[in-house]
């Protein structure tokens, strides 16, 4: 009934607030929890019973993303839907790569961004969009509370930028999306909207989750709306303030009346202009279950720390444990060392008296002697030496980290080499661009 479009690595700008995890990963591919971010929507959309969905990159990262479609087969807990994978200048904004791909797009389709991770059931948000015969349908979501200690401060920049949402009265129909920091010193709306929804109810308390139903003919809309380039900032408040319009929008189709034998019928219709399909865009809000963006480096981590502990028959994604490679005798000892709330990839090493506390650590990473790593994200092939300790750090691919170090919330990018007894806190830690 719908096609799937995924935005593996096209998004609204939070790709630089991921800086410097993205320099040499692609976001699709950046790993959380264990595995990449574009395996929990596929194993999203297989659930759902998609058999193929088309997966929009960027030309650097098409190779990369060909090679992970390849190496799932025959893997277990890995998915099996078909991907066509897309790759497209990295330049496009989201709604340029829906006018790009348009050819592909045969019937309404779904589109989902590339760093959401969520458990939400698409036919939910399908039965909405049929019975309300919607234009376009959002998926809403509360935003993630950002857990202070008493006297802590909030952090700047970690949470998320709330939206203002407009509401009819069944809590089904969108009247409002617009970003707070698009919104200096008034929400304008349209009167004609206000006279149809004098009850519509406005919140700051919810969020876009960028997982949207679109009609097949919003396609047309974008290639007559040229200067439309964003799927959240411009199509859908396009669509939003237009459904009580009474000019239809450029590519809205006509109403398919039902035939009438009566010939005196028939003359009526034919001297009256044509009706045009209502325009409407729906919702379905969220409220229970998970529902996250990777879209900056605070929301990344909480992810990290999170998805291991959701667990369920209502979560799609596949199950993992520490330690799968590992033997019996082999586990006891490693879990003196690793806190039962971590997760650690295949590959693992530690060394004697090291203690990992509250982390996610990745595949094929070896832990000295004597290292303390506490609420830490570690990717893939990091090597941490001797009486290292580290707090709060998101540590890129290849990383290595020399003896007696002692680093607090930095972020270092991938391939990055920390000299012995380095010291460093609330750094972003990069390759020099000559090395």
């Amino acid at each position: 009934e719908f096609q799937a479009v995924v935005l593996a690595d096209h998004d609204d700008g939070s790709g630089t607030r991921l800086y410097p995890l993205l320099e040499s990963t692609p976001k699709g591919l950046l790993s959380v929890a264990g595995r990449p971010l574009i395996a929990y929507q596929l194993a999203l959309l297989e659930r759902s019973g998609f058999k193929e969905a088309i997966v929009v990159t960027t030309e650097k990262a098409r190779e990369a993303l060909h090679n992970f479609a390849e190496s799932r087969a025959g893997k277990e807990g890995c998915t099996s839907i078909a991907i066509e994978i897309v790759a497209l200048d990295e330049e496009l904004d989201t709604a340029e790569v829906l006018r790009a791909i348009k050819h592909k797009i045969r019937k309404d389709f779904v589109v989902i961004s590339g760093d959401l991770v969520t458990d939400v059931y698409v036919h939910h948000l399908a039965d909405v969009h049929r019975i309300h015969d919607s234009t376009c349908t959002v998926l809403l979501r509360g935003p993630k509370e950002v857990n202070l200690k008493p006297g802590e401060k909030k952090p700047k920049n970690e949470g998320a930028i709330p939206d203002f949402v407009g509401l009819d009265e069944s809590k089904t129909r969108l009247l409002c999306l617009q970003s707070a920091s698009d919104v200096e010193d008034a929400l304008i709306l349209p009167r004609a909207m206000l006279r149809s929804q004098p009850n519509m109810t406005i919140t700051n308390k919810m969020l876009d989750a960028h997982f949207y139903i679109f009609s097949r003919w919003v396609l047309d809309l974008l290639d007559a709306k040229k200067e439309m380039t964003s799927i959240k900032c411009e199509l859908v408040p396009y669509l939003i303030e237009n459904q009580f319009s009474a000019t239809p929008v450029p590519g809205q189709p006509l109403r398919q009346e039902e035939e009438d034998d009566d010939d005196e019928d028939d003359v009526k219709q034919s001297e009256t202009p044509a009706a045009v399909q209502p325009l409407r865009v729906s919702a379905l809000v969220y409220e229970s279950g998970y529902c996250s963006r990777a879209d900056s480096m605070h929301a990344f981590k909480e992810m990290n720390f999170e998805l291991p502990r959701h667990k369920g028959s209502a979560v799609p994604w596949s199950d993992r444990s520490s330690f799968s490679d590992k033997s019996e005798d082999e586990k006891k000892l490693l879990f003196k060392k690793v806190g039962s709330e971590c997760m650690v990839g295949e590959g693992f090493s530690c060394g004697d008296k090291s203690s990992i506390k509250k982390s996610v650590v990745g595949k094929h990473c070896s832990i000295g002697a004597m290292v303390k790593l506490v609420s830490c994200i570690v990717l893939d092939h990091v090597t941490i030496k001797d009486e290292c300790q580290l707090t709060g750090c998101v540590i890129g691919n290849n990383v290595h980290i020399d003896k007696l170090c002692t680093v607090t919330n930095c972020q270092i990018g991938d391939k990055y080499q920390m000299e012995e007894e380095s010291e460093h806190k609330n750094e972003t830690l990069v390759l020099d661009d000559d090395e």
